[in-house]
């Protein structure tokens, strides 16, 4: 009765993972392209892709020429098939390392009790855009691309600094 107990609850413990194969994935293709500021190539940014029907982003990083292939699973394994909305960023500065509204010299000691008050005139870390802000959401970017079945190399961003 024991072992019948224990193959139940092993069973049991596994029957999530079930959901979790290659075959609960949205179709993919690959997909690539090169992005660039008025022209020039960008090194360095992270091109993230938001399907518009829903589901999960998926990304990349551009080289030094530019060029980026996306990641949705496994690595440039590409998106999946349809439309996406598409958001550019590159940063530097301290202010890019750490998380929005965050003080990197804060301790746990500043974060509640007497004091407290004082944390609003702590200064934000500063944030440089390398490419401009409005490429950075999905919400302003106005960037929109098509991942055919087929899978593209060719889907260049060609972003301008106005």
């Amino acid at each position: 009765m024991r072992s019948v107990f224990l193959l139940f609850s092993a069973a049991l413990l596994l029957l999530p993972m079930t959901g979790c194969g290659k075959s609960d994935r949205p179709e993919l293709a690959t997909a690539s392209g090169r992005v660039t500021l008025d022209g020039n190539p960008i090194e360095g940014a992270s091109v993230s892709f938001e399907p518009v029907s829903g589901g999960r982003p998926c990304s990349g990083m551009t080289d030094a020429d530019g060029v980026y292939k996306i990641t949705s699973y496994d690595p440039f394994d590409g998106a999946p098939v349809g439309d996406h909305y598409v958001a550019v960023i590159k940063i530097s500065g301290e202010g890019a390392a750490v998380p929005a509204g965050v003080d990197p010299t804060m301790t746990l000691s500043d974060i509640s009790g007497p004091g407290a008050e004082n944390a609003k005139d702590k200064k934000e870390p500063e944030t440089i855009y390398l490419v401009p802000r409005k490429y950075g959401s999905v919400k302003t970017s106005q960037l929109k691309v098509t991942v055919p079945s087929g899978g593209s190399s060719e889907l260049n961003l060609e972003l301008t600094a106005r």
